[in-house]
C-alpha cells in the first residue's frame, strides 16, 4: 500500500511538471504572436506614414515647388496640379498659376506741375512656370513675393505719374494708362523681360479706372475756361464793331464815289455846255465879223463909217429910244456916212 501510494504521488508529480512545461510553450507563443502583429502593425503604419509623407497634393489653380525640409534642399523642376511623390516629409511651396488682380483704389502721386493726384488702378500680373524657382530662392514663399510686386507696381504707377503734367489727365488718359501698364511691365519683368532685375513676374494688363485732381487745380481750370471765354466773347464782340466800321466805311466810300461821279458827270455837263456856248458865242462873233466885213466892203465905209452904220442899227432895233444928251454931243454921224 505504501509502494503504491508512493507511485501515485510520483505520477502526480510527473503530471505537473508536464503542464506548467506546457503553458510556457503555449504562452511563449502567444506572446511571439503578439510581437510580431505588432511589428506588423508598426511597419504597416510606418508604412502608411512614409507613404501619407510622401505624397502631396498641387491644386490645378496652382504651381509646387518641391521643398525637402530635412535636408534643406529646394527641387528644380515647377510641378503642377496633380498629386506627386517626394522624399518623406517634403513639402510644396506653392503659387498660384492664375492672374493675381491688385486693387490700388486710394492711389496718390505727384504730377510733373507739381500737383498731387488721386488714383484708382488695377493691374494683373502671374507667375511663369519657369520662374517660379529664382523667386522662391528670393522671396521664399507667395505672401512676400506678392507684397514685393504689388509695391514695385505702385512704384511703376507713381514713377509714371511723375511723367505727365496735371491737365494731361484730362487730355491724355490712355496714353497715360499704356504708360503705366509699360512701366509695370518693366519692374516686374526686369528691363530684359526675362524676370531677371525685376520681381519675376509677368505683367498681364493694367486699368486707368478714376483720376481725381486737386480742388485748387479745377478751380484754376474753370477760372481759365471763364477767361477764355470773355476773351472768345470780346473777341467776337470786335468782329461785329470791325464788320460794322467796315459796313460804315464801305457805306461813306460808295457815297462819295457817287459824289465824285455826280460831280465829275456836272462838270463834264457845265464844261460841255460852257465849250458850245464858247463855240456858239466865237461862231456868232465870227459870222457878225465877216458879215460887218462884208458891209464895210461893200458900202465902201471908213472904220467910223461902219461904227455909224452900226449905231443907226443899234438905234433901229430899239422900239421906244429916248436918249438924253448935253452939248455939244453930236447926235447923228450923218456927216460922217
Amino acid at each position: 500500500m505504501k509502494g503504491s501510494h508512493n507511485r501515485d504521488e510520483e505520477s502526480g508529480e510527473d503530471n505537473g511538471c508536464c503542464s506548467n512545461f506546457t503553458c510556457a510553450s503555449l504562452f511563449d507563443k502567444t506572446w511571439k504572436q503578439i510581437a510580431w502583429g505588432i511589428f506588423g502593425i508598426a511597419v504597416l503604419a510606418t508604412a502608411i506614414a512614409l507613404l501619407a509623407t510622401s505624397l502631396k497634393k498641387v491644386d490645378s489653380t496652382e504651381y509646387g515647388l518641391e521643398y525637402n525640409v530635412h535636408n534643406k534642399q529646394l527641387d528644380d523642376l515647377t510641378k503642377e496640379g496633380g498629386l506627386h511623390t517626394g522624399p518623406p516629409g517634403f513639402e510644396f511651396i506653392k503659387f498660384p498659376s492664375t492672374f493675381v488682380t491688385v486693387d490700388l483704389p486710394d492711389g496718390t502721386c505727384v504730377s510733373r506741375d507739381g500737383l498731387r493726384v488721386r488714383f484708382a488702378v488695377t493691374f494683373q500680373y502671374q507667375m511663369p512656370k519657369d520662374w517660379m524657382r529664382p523667386a522662391v530662392i528670393k522671396y521664399r514663399n507667395f505672401d512676400r513675393w506678392a507684397t514685393v510686386v504689388e509695391a514695385a507696381g505702385t512704384s511703376a504707377v507713381q514713377h509714371t505719374c511723375s511723367l505727365f503734367e496735371t491737365a494731361s489727365y484730362q487730355q491724355q488718359r490712355g496714353l497715360i494708362q499704356n504708360a503705366m501698364e509699360e512701366n509695370l511691365r518693366i519692374k516686374l519683368e526686369g528691363p530684359d523681360f526675362d524676370g531677371v532685375g525685376g520681381v519675376y513676374a509677368r505683367a498681364i494688363s493694367l486699368q486707368l479706372k478714376e483720376v481725381t485732381l486737386p480742388d485748387a487745380y479745377k478751380d484754376a481750370v474753370a477760372a481759365k475756361q471763364e477767361a477764355a471765354e470773355d476773351i472768345e466773347l470780346a473777341k467776337n464782340q470786335r468782329t461785329q464793331e470791325t464788320t460794322k466800321a467796315r459796313t460804315a466805311l464801305l457805306s461813306a466810300q460808295e457815297e462819295a464815289r457817287k459824289i465824285i461821279d455826280s460831280a465829275e458827270n456836272n462838270a463834264n455837263v457845265t464844261l460841255t455846255e460852257a465849250t458850245l456856248q464858247a463855240e456858239e458865242i466865237a461862231f456868232a462873233l465870227q459870222t457878225e465879223a465877216q458879215v460887218l466885213v462884208r458891209a464895210k466892203t461893200s458900202l465902201n465905209l471908213t472904220t467910223d463909217g461902219l461904227l455909224a452904220y452900226m449905231t443907226n442899227k443899234l438905234y433901229e432895233s430899239i422900239p421906244n429910244l429916248r436918249v438924253s444928251t448935253g452939248e455939244p454931243a453930236k447926235l447923228s454921224r450923218k456927216e460922217e456916212l
